[in-house]
């Protein structure tokens, strides 16, 4: 009975410490930090098989429903520069995970893909894409899956 009465108090005390806080008169809006939106969206898709071409990257990825799509991304597009902000960047996979592609939008278009995938390329995710496919135009600046 005692041990509940002590515990009760405490309980009180804090909530009452934690409403009187905020100072009298101030509402929420009045203090330096906010939450605000970004305007940053991502979808992660899984990977099934990245074939690599000799100009671009070629994603077989889940689609709802049980289907597979797939998806070029342009080589041009992976920089090694750091001062470039470069629209496909890679990730190591962590172990036990199965590979992912995120596609990141901000403010409702297009802004990068992250592949997250294994490091070796002996992995079973990785394959090779004949040279003598046509990819079609590669020179977009966005990224349509379909």
């Amino acid at each position: 009975m005692k041990k509940s009465f002590i515990v009760s108090a405490l309980l009180l005390a804090a909530t009452l410490f934690t409403a009187t806080a905020f100072e009298a008169g101030k509402s929420e809006s009045d203090y330096k930090y906010q939450f605000q939106e970004s305007g940053v969206y991502y979808k992660n898709y899984t990977v099934y098989r990245v074939l690599d071409h000799k100009d671009a990257f070629v994603i077989l990825y889940a689609k709802p429903r049980g289907l597979v799509g797939s998806v070029s991304i342009p080589k041009a597009w992976y920089s090694t520069d750091g001062n470039t902000k470069a629209k496909l960047s890679f990730r190591p996979l962590p172990k036990g995970m199965a590979p992912w592609m995120t596609v990141l939008s901000r403010d409702g278009s297009f802004d990068h893909v992250v592949l997250t995938l294994p490091v070796s390329r002996t992995h079973a995710a990785w394959g090779v894409a004949s040279s003598d496919v046509d990819l079609g135009d590669l020179n977009n600046e966005t990224l349509e899956l379909n």
